[in-house]
């Protein structure tokens, strides 16, 4: 009876490094993005005067997104 591979390993070493390098660059990619919406958002709201909840509310969850995405490729680096 042959051995059967775990379902574990899928990816090859350089593969899982590459894999979480490129997560964890647009996760950190995404946050820049966000950080920089919002600083125009606040920007804004400081010439005009009005913010709304909406724009803000997109900018947390793709903050949230964001460091979702690094924790991710950080996981899958430490895995292997």
């Amino acid at each position: 009876m042959p051995h059967r591979q775990s379902s574990r390993t899928v990816l090859t070493p350089f593969s899982r490094r590459m894999a979480a390098g490129l997560l964890i660059a647009a996760g950190i990619l995404l946050v820049l993005g966000q950080l920089l919406k919002l600083y125009v958002l606040l920007f804004n709201w400081r010439a005009l005067g009005l913010l709304e909840f909406q724009p803000l509310l997109g900018v947390a969850l793709g903050i949230g997104a964001g460091v979702l995405t690094s924790y991710v490729g950080w996981r899958v680096g430490r895995a292997g």
